[in-house]
């Protein structure tokens, strides 16, 4: 029991040391790949598999061999619940056998959605809760973004009203550890025909909700506007906003800090968003992509960022200095891309700056230079 809890204790203090935004950049969040649950729904949602989800693998493979593998060694938010101190005179006012292990339900449907590419609960696996709140922290100014840690903060109150009730019977996480168990039941042939017909039962209803909120909600999602800039490689809305799982593992991971939460209501909400008020996109960073556990944000090499848009830049030129015919070329040397030439304009005497929309990918350091504020960075 020692042992255990000391192993509990080392991961919890690893996993605390890699969610806050200190600057670990690509190691940025690292706890994220140890869940399962996230490493399933990314590769059945994208049909690829990278090498870090191999950690997420070998772990599934683990609870097969020992039930609640993860739960009982490496959950920080389980960690957290054990060292969490008890209300005086608290009593077992649940009976948790009373309770339906919705986990279970929430793993299925979302695991069958995930093969039409939406992940139901992806966001809701508890180590990327756990994540997420730290990185909610990075802009303390904002009332809103605050806010956005209150999944986390709502665990830790949840466990103190309800103690054992999120891990035992409602984490999703924890829930598709349950089902290997199960399975490795029914494969030595350990389940009655009763719980035979259960398990059959379950998949089956969580397969059709899994499958129609796949086939329901993207048409949802694409009827909303978004015109916000996304980090490179950001996937289309109705495939990002569902796998993304809201980590912030790519804001803590950001070099030049660009990368802040959505806090637009909406199916975007805390996703990844671009502000380029500060600082821009470095041509020679792929971070974002390398900490993404979910792929919302496509692995990609820095050589291949030329060719990934993220906007288009945007010249007022009546602002510009040159159109008062004061000397300026900092947005076209700012440019790597090469996709700011100053000319001058056809009938007038002005030289001004234009935009080569086939070399501009948006990155934003035009804007950032430009002295008059003139330039705007749009969604392409």
């Amino acid at each position: 029991m020692v042992k255990r809890k000391t192993i509990r204790l080392f991961f919890l203090a690893i996993a605390l040391l890699f969610a806050l935004p200190i600057g670990w950049g690509k190691v940025s969040g690292l706890s994220n790949w140890i869940s399962p649950f996230i490493m399933l729904n990314s590769v059945l949602a994208l049909k690829s598999f990278v090498l870090l989800n191999s950690i997420g693998l070998v772990l599934l493979v683990a609870a097969w061999f020992n039930k609640r593998f993860i739960c009982k060694y490496l959950c920080p938010v389980g960690c957290l619940f054990d060292v969490m101190p008890k209300r005086h005179g608290q009593k077992k006012s649940i009976h948790l056998k009373s309770i339906p292990s919705i986990g279970k339900w929430l793993a299925i449907s979302s695991l069958f959605g995930a093969l039409f590419g939406f992940p139901l609960f992806i966001y809701a696996d508890p180590i990327s809760i756990f994540n997420g709140f730290f990185a909610s922290l990075i802009h303390l100014s904002t009332l809103a973004i605050i806010a956005s840690g209150a999944g986390f903060l709502l665990l830790l109150i949840f466990q103190l009203i309800f103690p054992g009730v999120w891990c035992k019977r409602i984490c999703p996480l924890g829930g598709l550890q349950l089902l290997v168990s199960e399975l490795k039941s029914l494969a030595y042939g350990k389940k009655t025909l009763t719980e035979k017909i259960d398990m059959g039962r379950r998949f089956f209803v969580g397969s059709l909700v899994g499958t129609a909120a796949a086939l329901f909600f993207p048409f949802v999602i694409k009827a909303e506007k978004d015109g916000a800039i996304r980090p490179p490689a950001f996937l289309k809305p109705d495939d990002s906003f569902a796998l993304c799982t809201r980590c912030g593992s790519c804001i803590k991971a950001c070099p030049t800090k660009i990368l802040e939460q959505d806090t637009r209501l909406g199916f975007g909400f805390l996703t990844p968003v671009v502000n380029y008020n500060t600082a821009y996109c470095l041509e020679t960073c792929n971070a974002c992509s390398v900490v993404c556990p979910s792929g919302a944000i496509t692995l990609f090499n820095v050589n291949a960022k030329s060719r990934i848009i993220m906007g288009k830049a945007a010249v007022a030129t009546t602002d510009c200095l040159l159109s008062s015919r004061t000397e300026c070329d900092r947005c076209k040397v700012s440019c790597t891309y090469k996709a700011i030439y100053i000319q001058e304009k056809k009938g007038e005497t002005l030289i001004l700056p234009e935009v080569d929309l086939h070399n501009c990918v948006g990155c934003g350091a035009c804007k950032v230079v430009c002295p008059n504020h003139c330039i705007t960075i749009v969604k392409s």
